[in-house]
């Protein structure tokens, strides 16, 4: 019996979810913080609970607010606040994203067996994997050592991304 994942294919998304929720959920959740939080105050500043605003052409809201015909501005006070937001965001989106979730992609591409996945991923998200492995009959191991050590020089910057978010994930 073949114990690699080519039997089901979603089980590679399943774990590439798995890690990313691992990865990003806490600073997900602290920017979506944030912003309400900014929603929040602007509400305050202008006396009208809008629960929205609209900052260079772009609208931000909560889930529950109901945009108007007539928008309601970011005051000029929270500008600062909201740059750093969006800074913090486009910086996540446009940088760190594509490297991290690229060598996830690279990681799952380069094997169908669990074990090898291990044996690339940084430490810090092994407990998910393993959580996933657990429950996984698959645990053979077909990557070389070579190939593992190629692996991970090539992508040293994509973990080095990881064992950084991870460690501002603890001072969240």
């Amino acid at each position: 019996m073949d114990n690699s994942l080519q039997h089901d294919p979603r089980t590679k998304q399943q774990i590439k979810d798995t890690i990313y929720d691992f990865i990003y959920k806490p600073t997900l959740s602290q920017l979506e913080s944030r912003l309400m939080s900014i929603i929040d105050k602007n509400d305050q500043l202008s006396g009208i609970d809008a629960g929205y605003f609209v900052y260079k052409s772009k609208t931000y809201a909560r889930q529950d607010a109901t945009v108007q015909l007539k928008r309601q501005r970011l005051a000029t006070v929270l500008h600062p606040f909201m740059d750093q937001y969006i800074s913090e965001v486009t910086q996540l989106n446009n940088f760190e994203l594509p490297y991290v979730l690229g060598f996830i992609s690279s990681v799952l591409n380069s094997s169908n067996e669990l074990q090898d996945y291990l044996r690339v991923l940084p430490d810090a998200v092994h407990r998910p994997v393993q959580k996933l492995i657990a429950s996984c009959p698959c645990r053979t191991v077909k990557l070389t050592n070579d190939a593992v050590m190629d692996l991970k020089i090539q992508h040293q910057m994509s973990i080095n991304l990881i064992k950084q978010r991870l460690v501002t994930n603890l001072l969240i």
